[in-house]
């Protein structure tokens, strides 16, 4: 398989206005994706659904990829500010060919990304991306004239059936008295979250970063900063805290103890649950690579089995088709549940850990310590070029000779999908034995001279 060029381990993400996320190379990619979608179905004329994030540059870039869109004779409902997974959720259930959503997630405001989901709601996979990029490079679009020029029709009210159903499937939560901090990054979720928070009115809800200018999404909040509302939930003597990302497709939880639960915590609780009440296809859960040791000798404690992917929600969907499971997720925040929409959607991830403290009467912090985790540390070093880690002479030989010394745990060394950097990990069960391994591989990386800094 060719390697890609563009895309990324979560669509095309960069600095914004700044190539490939100019207004020009925007419309020159809207056109290839819709070429893509069209060539699966020539016989019709193709819809897609757009949404964006709260940053500075959605719009422009929002108007760009959509004049692409046009321009390749495919029609565009634009959804305006939505969460990733709303967007995922509205081209299912409105049978839209394809879904794009206008984002960075996680990153600063000055960053921005295009997203693809497919009719099924599903991202692309890296085959279906290089395609894509194939059609783009070679300038195969074809623009439309007269009447097979695509339309543009914005949504009157996009949120409308995605709040009724995520309300519904968790109507057992109106009985529930839970005092609840909901930190929104100021991002996409705002809205959604207190309309669908609502709809419980005997829980007592409090927002904060739910108004954004432009440039403060994720800023000191949300995801990214957990530790800004644990003393809001010890102020408010709240029974759990939920931090969203910028798109809503990551969850961190806090407990009533104001501590930040490790996502692996709250994957092992879900499953659990779900494995219970017979929800858990095949007693497996899918994660990544990055998932811990100790939560995958946990589990299989409780007779549930994990499948390991590569890092990025993408790739656990694919394991989820593959082997018809139900639930995946990354410890860094997205958990997929597979039947109420099939991306991570931080929204549904938090109401879920609700009906589980809600059923089961016990607190969210017995819940995760039942949970021992290996100490697992982690160090990102700044790359010039990502050089193979086959070809860094010596690197292989010193992580396996590390990892011989961790008694049971592991390394994983690995480049950022989205990143100039090498990302370094390793855990077990001695502390201080895993920073050691971590230090020396990182020191070896940051002295290497064969262009990496």
């Amino acid at each position: 398989m060719a390697e890609k060029k563009i895309f990324g381990t979560d669509g095309i993400r960069t600095k914004a206005n700044v190539y490939p996320l100019t207004p020009e190379s925007a419309v020159s990619i809207g056109k290839a994706i819709t070429t893509w979608f069209q060539r699966k179905n020539p016989a019709k004329k193709i819809t897609a659904a757009i949404g964006t994030d709260t940053r500075i540059s959605s719009d422009m870039l929002n108007s760009a990829v959509s004049a692409g869109i046009m321009a390749a004779g495919g029609n565009v409902i634009n959804l305006g500010i939505v969460s990733t997974p709303l967007v995922s959720d509205f081209v299912r259930t409105n049978r839209c060919d394809f879904g794009i959503v206008i984002s960075a997630s996680h990153n600063p405001f000055d960053n921005n990304g295009i997203k693809i989901f497919n009719e099924k709601g599903e991202k692309l996979n890296d085959g279906e991306e290089i395609e894509i990029e194939e059609i783009l490079f070679t300038n195969s679009s074809e623009n439309k004239t007269g009447k097979t020029i695509g339309t543009l029709e914005n949504a009157e009210n996009p949120t409308y059936e995605y709040v009724a159903r995520i309300a519904k499937r968790f109507e057992t939560l109106k009985d529930s008295s839970f005092k609840v901090c909901i930190d929104c990054a100021n991002g996409a979720t705002a809205k959604i979250a207190e309309k669908i928070f609502s709809s419980f009115e005997k829980m007592e809800k409090f927002f904060f970063s739910t108004t954004s200018n432009g440039i403060n999404i994720n800023e000191n909040c949300g995801a990214l900063h957990p530790e800004n509302l644990a003393p809001k939930i010890l102020e408010n003597k709240c029974d759990i805290g939920f931090a969203f990302d910028g798109d809503g497709d990551r969850l961190i939880t806090v407990d009533e103890l104001g501590r930040v639960i490790d996502g692996d915590k709250i994957i092992g609780i879900i499953a659990k649950y779900l494995n219970k009440n017979g929800k858990l296809a095949h007693s497996t859960a899918a994660v990544t690579v990055m998932s811990n040791a100790g939560l995958e000798k946990h589990l299989k404690n409780k007779g549930i089995a994990l499948e390991r992917t590569n890092v990025g929600d993408r790739y656990l969907v694919e394991r989820i088709n593959e082997k018809g499971l139900s639930f995946a997720g990354e410890n860094s925040g997205h958990l997929i549940i597979t039947e109420i929409n099939p991306t991570g959607d931080g929204i549904v991830a938090s109401l879920m850990l609700l009906e589980i403290l809600h059923e089961s009467g016990i607190k969210l912090s017995v819940l995760a310590d039942e949970i021992e985790l290996f100490p697992q540390i982690q160090a990102k070093v700044k790359v010039k070029e990502k050089t193979p880690i086959d070809r860094i002479p010596g690197l292989i030989e010193l992580i396996k000779s590390q990892e011989a010394q961790l008694g049971g745990g592991r390394m994983l060394v690995r480049y950022s999908g989205t990143e100039p950097v090498m990302r370094v990990m390793a855990e077990g069960p001695e502390e201080g034995k895993v920073r050691n391994a971590v230090d020396k591989v990182a020191e070896f990386v940051k002295t290497f001279n064969g262009g990496i800094k």
